[in-house]
């Protein structure tokens, strides 16, 4: 299975866990008034929108590119990634600190059960199975980098929201079970009540982070800084370029990239190229008529040449770098540019 593909997996996965676990923790919520487990409840509601926004924006990032939208629509992973992280922070985190501080200021008596730890148990598991499938589809597309630097730097916000969600939700069912058992044991409220603020805190911390890595993935952020150096380098290393005098890169999708090169094409070597053409063809210079032709003939030999010098370098910089989708390459001989790259 692709890495995209694992995506979607852990993505759908965790929206069908996530739902039956909603439904459970305010079933046991309701039977037992417990803060911490209201927290649960919110949380997992919290996660079964918000995977339910990253799913569609998975599906609406998928659509084909448009007269309007030449780019595609990758970045409605993004603004959806975005959403799902304001539903975090509202949800997760808002309603249930506010429980929580409403619980620990008029503390009311609990009717903790059996119940409450069967659906805490079940909704670990649960989140663990989702949890371990979002770490196999990170491995799948994270090569040699660690887990943390992959976390900062990809550029598929939503296996990454995925990975947090869980991992926060594994953690919240331990913080749960911790404040319904001191509270249960000591007879104190205070500890569930706690254990709703720490949860929402949690909450509170993931969705800044995940609202932080999508607003620079909105505003256009550069491919990875070696991807560009790679292909600069690349392009430096053909003798048909003099230098390139400017390069912008952004990132327009998950794993979809673009970029941008300023070109002072080595008109000494089109020119060599020629040299068998041009011994081909003797031409007498003080005759005008056959002098014209042979410029004209001369010159668009040389822009064919470029043309298909520039397929040929996008065709082979694309096999290099496949997230490279789109490239665009300009002639350039001014010296006005602030960034010139030189061989």
């Amino acid at each position: 299975m692709s890495g995209e593909n694992e995506s979607t997996s852990a993505v759908l996965s965790a929206l069908v866990v996530n739902f039956v676990l909603t439904i459970l923790k305010f079933v046991a919520f309701a039977v037992s008034g417990s803060g911490s487990m209201f927290a649960e409840a919110m949380h997992t509601l919290a996660d079964t929108g918000n995977q339910a926004l990253l799913f569609i924006g998975i599906k609406r990032s998928e659509r084909p590119a448009t007269e309007m939208f030449s780019y595609g629509f990758g970045g409605e992973r993004f603004l959806f990634a975005l959403l799902s992280a304001v539903g975090i922070f509202v949800l997760g985190c808002g309603v249930t600190v506010y429980h929580g501080v409403s619980s620990l200021l008029r503390p009311h008596p609990l009717h903790i059960g059996w119940l409450d730890f069967v659906i805490l148990g079940v909704g670990f598991c649960m989140d663990g199975f989702v949890l371990l499938k979002a770490f196999k589809a990170i491995n799948a597309r994270r090569g040699d980098k660690s887990f943390l630097k992959f976390l900062r730097t990809t550029d598929d916000p939503t296996i990454a929201a995925v990975l947090l969600e869980d991992s926060v939700a594994c953690l919240g069912v331990v913080i749960a079970l911790i404040g319904i058992l001191l509270a249960y044991f000591l007879h104190m409220p205070m500890f569930d009540a706690l254990g709703s603020i720490f949860i929402g805190g949690l909450l509170g911390f993931i969705a800044v982070w995940l609202g932080y890595k999508n607003r620079s993935l909105i505003l256009g952020r550069a491919i990875p800084p070696e991807m560009q150096k790679q292909a600069l380098d690349f392009i430096n290393a053909q003798p048909s370029v003099e230098r390139v005098r400017h390069i912008q890169s952004r990132v327009v999708g998950a794993d979809t990239y673009t970029l941008k090169a300023e070109i002072d094409w080595n008109g000494h070597w089109f020119g060599e190229q020629e040299l068998g053409w041009v011994h081909q063809h003797e031409v007498d210079l003080s005759d005008e008529a056959a002098a014209k032709a042979f410029a004209t003939e001369f010159g668009e030999r040389i822009t064919t040449a470029i043309a298909k010098e520039v397929d040929r370098l996008e065709i082979e910089l694309k096999k290099l770098i496949p997230e490279l989708k789109f490239l665009d390459f300009e002639g350039d001989t001014t010296t006005g540019h602030t960034q010139v790259i030189r061989k």
